[in-house]
């Protein structure tokens, strides 16, 4: 077990309490394509502009401020954003449900609310670039893939392993020097920061919403949303075009069935590191305007191999000597993720087709996941008539371990299987979403899996056969229906 050098983040948490010596400048621009309705919120008064934000809200479906004010609490969401408070609503339910394949054909339903508010101490306490972020999530339902069909990797980006009302995340950031230089921490997740995007939430499935880090997160490599532990990131922004961001963060597994409000390190295994450069267009509405993020990560904790013993030999299977695992002293990883707007509809700039895609990989055999290749496009206003729709299609492919499909081929025989695993699996989506009214979105989707992995079912006699699954996602921003703004 590592030591964790989690107490190099009270110097990053430390670093907060200096005063910015200017205000902060507002974020650099996205390619993030109208994938939500317009939510019609009340603008805050420019007289005293609001500190822009570098903190990541993922339950958050549109952070825009409409020029128009609709909703029954306008005026109240306007009155507490002028002070410098923002509260965030967000309800998503998603049904899959399979007629084809894997380990077993059935449905699943799951839903997840997160809530929480955003505070510009700047306006609240005269704290320049200053601000605070507080985020609850509980998360519900049943599974598709995980009582079913057997594989891995989710159709239902909401549905949770440990489902409880728990701390999200608590963070406090700093903006310095024009808001060239951003530092926050708190509780957070590494992958709220890194290799991040506005689009892949288009989508409902688990390869690519939240992010395309199905290694990652497979692995136990990098923490994610709603999962928080001690940590901060450093970004410095010299220009709107060109970004560099490093990141600290606790490793301890042991949180993740706790309710979020357990402070000690006391069951921490090592620590998460991520660094990352980015390349954007500093125009979202350039012709093709473009992010690019490379990066790579690291977990410092023990990672028991998944077939060989301490001895380097197989521990199970027909014939097999068993024994304790071979710990292996960590894993690591590196990412390139991109996406470009490649036309506009009828050369509209607010109907972008953009195109995205990208690898991750680990640079170690023994994890569960390998590699992951995808590619996709999202087609926003795919109708003159339907501005704010949108049509999004996306494919991976995802190599398993060379170890983990030993201990699949294994496990098989043990169960008198003889059928061969095979090396990765693709995974697709099509979907369409409709922006069916302010706030709210609803958005159909189809699913298949080529291939699919029986992780969650090892001792499977008979291979999965590819998986046919039809899915739903609604989504309703509270604050949005309201009229309340929402911090940029």
């Amino acid at each position: 077990m590592k030591t964790p050098i989690i107490r190099c983040v009270p110097y990053l948490l430390g670093a907060l309490a200096l005063p910015a010596t200017v205000s902060a400048q507002t974020a650099p621009a996205t390619t993030k394509p109208a994938e939500q309705p317009e939510t019609g919120q009340p603008k805050v008064p420019a007289s005293r502009p609001s500190s822009s934000t570098n903190f990541p809200k993922p339950q958050v479906q549109d952070p825009g401020q409409g020029p128009n004010a609709r909703g029954p609490l306008a005026n109240v969401g306007r009155s507490l954003a002028e002070r410098g408070i923002y509260l965030r609503l967000l309800a998503v339910d998603e049904f899959a449900g399979s007629v084809t394949g894997g380990q077993g054909r059935g449905t699943g339903n799951s839903y997840a609310i997160p809530f929480g508010f955003d505070l510009d101490l700047d306006r609240l306490v005269g704290w320049k670039g200053a601000a605070v972020h507080y985020s609850m999530n509980v998360s519900k339902g049943s599974s598709l893939a995980a009582e079913h069909t057997g594989n891995a990797i989710s159709f239902q980006t909401r549905y949770k392993t440990y489902q409880n009302l728990r701390l999200a995340a608590i963070a406090v950031e700093q903006n310095l020097w024009n808001g060239k230089v951003n530092i926050s921490g708190g509780r957070v997740a590494p992958l709220t920061y890194f290799n991040a995007s506005n689009i892949y939430c288009t989508f409902q499935s688990n390869s690519v919403c939240f992010n395309p880090a199905v290694v990652p997160i497979q692995d136990r490599a990098l923490g994610f949303f709603p999962y928080n532990t001690w940590g901060g990131r450093i970004k410095v922004a010299p220009t709107k075009s060109f970004y560099a961001q490093l990141g600290v963060f606790e490793a301890n597994t042991s949180l993740l069935p706790t309710n979020g409000f357990h402070w000690s390190t006391k069951g921490a295994t090592g620590h998460q590191t991520a660094v990352e450069i980015g390349f954007q267009s500093p125009d979202a509405t350039a012709p093709h305007a473009y992010h690019l993020r490379i990066g790579a990560y690291g977990n410092t904790s023990d990672v028991a191999d998944p077939y060989l013993n301490m001895r380097g030999r197989p521990r199970i299977g027909p014939g097999s000597e068993g024994g304790t695992a071979l710990v292996h002293d960590g894993q690591s990883g590196a990412y390139v993720m991109g996406d470009m707007v490649a036309a506009r509809m009828a050369g509209d700039p607010k109907r972008p087709i953009t195109v995205f895609g990208g690898v991750i990989s680990s640079t170690k055999d023994y994890v569960p996941f390998k590699a992951q290749a995808l590619a996709g496009v999202i087609v926003t206003g795919p109708f003159a008539s339907r501005p704010q729709d949108t049509l999004g299609l996306v494919g991976s492919y995802i190599r398993i371990g060379d170890r983990q499909r030993e201990f699949l081929q294994a496990s098989r025989a043990l169960a008198g299987g003889t059928d061969r695993v095979l090396p990765a699996e693709g995974v697709f989506e099509l979907n369409y979403g409709i922006a069916a009214y302010r706030g709210v979105r609803i958005s159909p989707n189809v699913q298949y899996i080529v291939s699919p992995d029986n992780f969650l079912l090892p001792r499977a006699a008979k291979r999965s056969s590819n998986i046919l699954a039809f899915g739903l996602r609604a989504s309703f921003d509270a604050a949005a229906l309201l009229g309340m703004p929402a911090q940029r």
